[in-house]
């Protein structure tokens, strides 16, 4: 059943007149025992005297409509003096109480403290609520510091030890290729694949504000291991994806997927060939699910003699030394593989060059010789795909993670967004 507007109107205008009116007649009454007693300077009835308008004065502030109405009074008549709006709420509670069933004398001195009181409470309350906001807004602020603060000291940004290379003084391709490529046997790389200018100019970018998912890491050879993995996932290439992640995520903000899926285990078994045909049909459907991602990242391990260790230092720790990968789809005798056409060969070498390039200038040995083979690895399924080689199985596994640090400043600096 509705009730009439009339009605509410007169239900909150008899509990507000009601609860004025109990307030001011306990408020005399304290007064008029003072003057009884002849106790009118005794501190403790001035006291309970207060106590009793406070009390009514927040029970009006806080529980009834018509501060609404005062407020509302205020909002038409605004740049009113502190008098004029004591005044205003004055005449609030008079029409309040004249149109309530109960009757008051509104010209007793009384009348005139509890507004006052009401008057008062009223801005404590606002004021603590400007205060609670400030204090919101501050933490807030503090937080999003301290955060900053948390993100810059994960991994020491890097100064620059090395040459700075540059589309003007690369060089030669044959100087380029000579320094810092291995070209398999099965293979070839030539100049037109890759032009040194225009692949120091291409540009490349994390795009998004992380809102959405950003970078794919993901394994085709997740069951790689080092010489002291433990059967722990973390102490496997997993573990390296892992922190790759988490310093991406953490120091750089990024919203990064880390795909865990067993690629190379095939009808039960460790198949390391049809591994590339799993993990493909895996990231293209989450690259279906995820479409705001727009980096690939395929982390391995590699595999070399038992006396060969792939160490070096960086930010004084001991760090396994990184590959960077790329795939030609293209035999040396018969030429490009039409089955394995790939329509971002020369994006893909741009950015591992660039990658190449920016770790001599910031982490000198770091990096081995860029490895180019003839297959695709997958390297076609975005424009901004890498395939990535931490380490090898004569690496610990503390080793191979600690790689992933400088790895994560490294595609930051290459595709980071630009200050």
């Amino acid at each position: 059943m509705k009730i009439g507007k009339h009605r509410l109107k007169e239900s909150w205008v008899r509990t507000i007149g009601g609860i004025v009116i109990v307030g001011l007649s306990l408020y005399i009454a304290a007064c008029c025992l003072e003057i009884i007693l002849g106790e009118k300077e005794n501190p403790m009835y001035e006291e309970s005297a207060r106590y009793v308008g406070n009390i009514i004065a927040r029970e009006i502030v806080e529980n009834s409509d018509v501060m609404e109405r005062y407020m509302m009074c205020l909002e038409e008549n605004k740049d009113l003096s502190d008098v004029a709006k004591v005044e205003l709420l004055k005449t609030v509670v008079t029409e309040c109480i004249d149109a309530s069933e109960y009757t008051y004398d509104t010209t007793d001195p009384g009348f005139n403290q509890v507004i006052h009181m009401i008057y008062d409470n009223m801005n404590a309350s606002n004021s603590v609520e400007e205060t609670t906001k400030e204090e919101s807004v501050t933490e807030a602020v503090t937080e999003k510091k301290k955060e900053a603060v948390a993100r810059a000291n994960i991994v020491p940004e890097p100064k620059s030890k090395g040459k700075t290379y540059t589309a003007r003084n690369i060089g030669s391709f044959k100087e380029i290729l000579e320094k810092y490529y291995t070209v398999t046997s099965a293979t070839t790389l030539y100049e037109k694949d890759m032009p040194l200018e225009k692949a120091m100019e291409e540009k490349f970018e994390i795009k998004g504000k992380g809102k959405k998912p950003q970078i794919l890491i993901y394994h085709t050879h997740s069951q790689e291991e080092f010489k002291n993995s433990t059967g722990n996932p973390e102490t496997t290439i997993i573990g390296v994806g892992s922190r790759l992640a988490e310093v991406l995520e953490k120091q750089y903000g990024y919203n990064v997927i880390h795909d865990t899926s067993t690629y190379d285990i095939v009808r039960g078994k460790l198949d390391r060939n049809e591994a590339y045909d799993q993990s493909r049909a895996g990231v293209k459907k989450l690259l279906k699910k995820y479409p705001s991602i727009s980096l690939c990242l395929d982390i391995h391990r590699d595999g070399v003699g038992d006396n060969t260790r792939l160490i070096t230092e960086v930010n004084g720790k001991k760090t396994a030394q990184i590959m960077l990968f790329n795939g030609m789809s293209r035999f040396k005798l018969s030429g490009d593989i039409d089955y394995l056409y790939n329509p971002y060969r020369f994006e893909s070498l741009a950015l591992t060059l660039q990658m190449k390039l920016k770790a001599e200038e910031f982490y000198p040995g770091f990096t081995r010789r860029n490895y180019v083979n003839a297959y695709q690895y997958n390297l076609d399924i975005c424009r901004q795909c890498m395939l990535i080689e931490v380490g090898a199985q004569t690496n610990t596994y503390q080793e191979a993670k600690n790689a992933a640090e400088p790895i994560a400043v490294l595609i930051h600096k290459v595709l980071g967004k630009k200050q």
